[in-house]
């Protein structure tokens, strides 16, 4: 399916768990955020923070919490200092390119979390790794895949086998 139809369908399925956050991103606070971290963010993404804007801080029925906006944070900024199991802070040592990922959701509590890529210039992919205190693995193009994945509930959003090829 495509990305329309992906994200209207996460809309509604998080609507109807009452797991949805109360306000959508503005334009003036995506562009803040890009300005902020000298980012460009993917149109599949501003379109997600432009109609969704994550799960409101709470977890939906398959435990996946999704991150508005305001809290999406680099992979530097969100675990430079974490100390809980799995021990996430190993990626900042092991990952040469942890800096420029940025944490969009989770599952059951951190046990995996979800960055994508973001660069400072517009690039022709932006992947999504999953993340599991020091491993990390590609899993998705695009959030467009990801949602794909999410809607599917994919054995690859737990680093489990299954069709991506890098």
């Amino acid at each position: 399916m495509d990305e329309p139809d992906d994200l209207l369908w996460a809309k509604q399925h998080w609507q109807q768990a009452g797991t949805i956050a109360l306000q959508i991103a503005s334009e003036a606070e995506i562009a803040r955020f890009a300005m902020a971290h000298r980012v460009q963010l993917p149109a599949d993404l501003v379109r997600y923070f432009a109609l969704v804007n994550g799960t409101g801080g709470e977890y939906d029925e398959p435990f996946f919490c999704f991150n508005s906006l305001a809290e999406v944070q680099s992979v530097a900024e969100r675990f430079h200092d974490y100390h809980g199991v799995p021990k996430y802070s190993d990626l900042l040592h092991m990952w040469p390119e942890h800096q420029q990922f940025y944490v969009f959701a989770d599952h059951m509590i951190h046990l995996f979390a979800y960055a994508i890529r973001l660069d400072t210039f517009s690039a022709s992919t932006n992947p999504v790794f999953v993340l599991c205190g020091g491993k990390y693995q590609p899993i998705a193009e695009s959030f467009t895949e990801f949602l794909a994945l999410y809607k599917r509930d994919s054995a690859v959003l737990y680093m489990g086998d299954e069709e991506f090829e890098e």
